[in-house]
């Protein structure tokens, strides 16, 4: 059984889009967007509403292990460090006036809540975890929660590591008279942090001698208005490393002056080869400034301008 995500366009249309599915060969105007199948909306006791300025209760850098398919080098059942983010707005204000811990939800439970769930068990992907993780929420007060879940040593090349975002938010619903607040997906992405490459890149006469290091941070992002679920997990960390494979490819054989062109490459690199709806590219330079750490480009494309890319080209050559 698959797993969709219906995505609008614009106001007048909708597409679909399928996210890495092994079969490459899709129609464009049939594309999926894969994401977990726990969002379905799920009927909650009624809250009152947020106020209008929310706190935040947060959990940075959660370091457990857990199976989530195959690992770096293709093995299975392997077990992976797994390092997760939390961020859930609720109100704090009869805590910060009573000074009562029973009057706010505690960041000590929400911990226990995820490592019981998720520390030493078997998943079959990045995606298998995060929608057991995003199932938490049920449980939880607040209006809306921000997660990430990342697989640092999840691919080779990449140091910081492959993983899974969310933006969930609570809308309130009225089914058969009942009113209910129900998870709904606010955003998503795939994430990868810190694709260690090397090319030659820069504008100065010594740059176009040597290649330089580069880290490269990629995210493939999908929205969730109004959503159709199902489930998807079969293939998704192989087109994940054919994807990458792809900018390793074009990257190392690359000669720009520009971070700019080259973050435009890659990202016409990924939405030519796979079935993704829209990516943002990062390129840093860690040597290119002498008192930096690092100086760099960040850019955001989707298939629009994939489309209007290629009608600019086709045009062009029709006027030789």
């Amino acid at each position: 059984m698959e797993r969709f995500l219906r995505v609008g366009d614009d106001s007048n249309s909708t597409q679909v889009i399928q996210a890495f599915d092994n079969d490459l060969s899709i129609n464009p105007d049939e594309i999926s967007l894969a994401i977990p199948d726990v969002l379905t909306p799920i009927a909650m006791p009624l809250t009152p509403p947020p106020s209008s300025q929310l706190d935040t209760i947060y959990l940075r850098n959660l370091q457990l292990s857990a199976v989530i398919g195959p690992d770096a080098w293709n093995r299975p059942d392997k077990l992976q460090p797994i390092v997760l983010s939390l961020q859930l707005q609720v109100d704090t204000t009869s805590a910060g006036s009573s000074d009562d811990i029973r009057n706010t939800f505690s960041y000590g439970q929400i911990c226990k809540d995820v490592t019981t769930k998720l520390d030493g068990k078997t998943f079959t992907s990045i995606d298998h975890l995060t929608s057991d993780l995003a199932g938490l929420a049920d449980n939880w007060p607040g209006d809306t929660l921000k997660l990430q879940a990342m697989a640092p040593k999840g691919m080779l090349r990449v140091e910081g590591g492959f993983g899974r975002g969310f933006f969930l938010r609570r809308v309130e619903t009225k089914t058969h008279g009942w009113k209910t607040l129900n998870w709904q997906v606010g955003s998503h992405e795939w994430i990868v942090k810190g694709l260690k490459l090397a090319c030659i890149i820069g504008v100065n006469p010594h740059e176009r001698v040597e290649k330089q290091n580069l880290s490269i941070d990629i995210s493939i992002q999908g929205e969730a208005e109004v959503a159709e679920y199902t489930l998807q997990i079969k293939g998704g960390f192989e087109t994940w490393r054919r994807l990458i494979k792809c900018v390793c490819d074009v990257v190392e054989v690359s000669s720009f002056e520009t971070l700019e062109a080259l973050c435009t490459l890659i990202a016409k690199t990924a939405l030519e080869g796979f079935p993704i709806p829209r990516i943002t590219v990062g390129i840093e330079k860690p040597s290119a400034l002498t008192f930096v750490e690092g100086a760099g480009v960040e850019i955001v494309r989707d298939r629009r301008w994939l489309l209007k890319l290629k009608a600019e080209s086709n045009l062009g050559q029709s006027l030789v």
